[in-house]
């Protein structure tokens, strides 16, 4: 398969990935910091003596946050474009008020199960949404995208998309 490969753990982890000295597999670039923990390229070490993402900066509050985060109303720090709901709550750009009365991400329609769910997901067979891309496996059951059979008979599936099939599913992201 291309662009993956099998490590020593019996997983498949993407080209260029490294077995760090904690005996996980981590992406190119990440490197091992002071702290004895790997981290993603570009971080660096702030003056509190904990690593933070490239671009996040010291502010008033004494914390660090990602660039143009801006203070609210509420004294926290929100990502740009962000606005302050009916709700009394920030949400992010291209939220929209629902015919639930809460807001929702830009990108999410209501089904015809009455919930939220992601542009481009598809009511299956078996009744609940979908994710683009998800497919009916051989063994009857859906997939998430990037999901292929493996070597040992079952469908092996990217990180952390079973989760998010399932927060689709039950509406909890939209």
């Amino acid at each position: 398969m291309a662009g993956k490969f099998l490590g020593i753990d019996g997983k498949y982890h993407p080209t260029g990935s490294f077995l760090g000295r904690d005996g996980k597999y981590h992406p190119k670039g990440y490197f091992l910091g002071q702290d004895g923990r790997y981290h993603p390229p570009g971080s660096f070490l702030g003056q509190d003596g904990k690593y933070h993402r490239r671009g996040e900066s010291l502010r008033p509050d004494g914390r660090y946050h990602p660039a143009g985060h801006f203070l609210g109303q509420d004294g926290k720090y929100h990502p740009p474009g962000s606005f302050l709901g009916r709700d009394g709550k920030y949400h992010p750009q291209g939220a929209f008020l629902g015919q639930d009365g809460r807001y929702h991400p830009q990108g999410c329609f209501l089904g015809q199960d009455g919930k939220y769910h992601f542009t481009g997901s598809f009511p299956g067979r078996d009744g609940r949404y979908h994710l683009p891309g998800a497919f009916l496996g051989q063994d009857g059951r859906y997939h998430p995208q990037g999901s292929f059979l493996g070597v040992h008979g079952r469908y092996e599936e990217p990180e952390g998309a079973a989760e998010m099939e399932a927060r689709n599913q039950r509406g909890v992201d939209c």
